[in-house]
């Protein structure tokens, strides 16, 4: 009997240790989600369409960039997209697509000369830089460091 009594509360403790720890598993892993969320908001990009300028959040470190009058405004996550199109270095960051069109951030569009877009980015008149058709055009320097970036915010 006194063997009987034993095993049961042996089980019944090993019962109240295994729900404890599927509480603690769950409270951890929710403490994770909300980390992984933070951390996902720190690494944040923020593109002010007034001064044609890009900035990272976490560091303050800005560059100018080639938008256009088209480049949407809000908050959008960022998602690497690979492409075989030319002048985009087989890859770009998406960060809104609209029925044929994704806005995206990529290194400088070369595929017009005409444009010019090497040199507009490097100059200091806003409205050289304002000549895209929507998307973000960024240095190679600077979309190598994006690709480290979750969220973009346009302003």
């Amino acid at each position: 009997m006194k063997l009987f009594q034993h095993l049961q509360e042996f089980a019944n403790n090993a019962t109240i240790g295994f729900v404890l720890s599927l509480m603690l598993f769950n409270y951890a892993y929710a403490d994770n989600v909300v980390s992984v969320e933070e951390y996902k908001q720190s690494r944040k990009v923020v593109v002010d369409t007034q001064k044609a300028e890009l900035c990272f959040a976490d560091t303050q470190d800005c560059h100018k960039v080639l938008i256009g009058k088209a480049t949407p405004k809000g908050v959008f996550p960022l998602t690497l997209h690979t492409t075989t199109k030319k002048g985009y270095g087989g890859e770009i960051i998406g960060f809104k697509e609209e029925k044929d069109f994704l806005f995206a951030l990529h290194r400088v569009w070369l595929g017009k000369p005409s444009e010019r877009r090497q040199e507009r980015i490097l100059s200091n008149n806003i409205s050289d830089r304002i000549m895209t058709n929507g998307c973000i055009n960024v240095s190679d320097s600077v979309y190598e460091k994006l690709r480290q970036y979750f969220v973009l915010e346009v302003i």
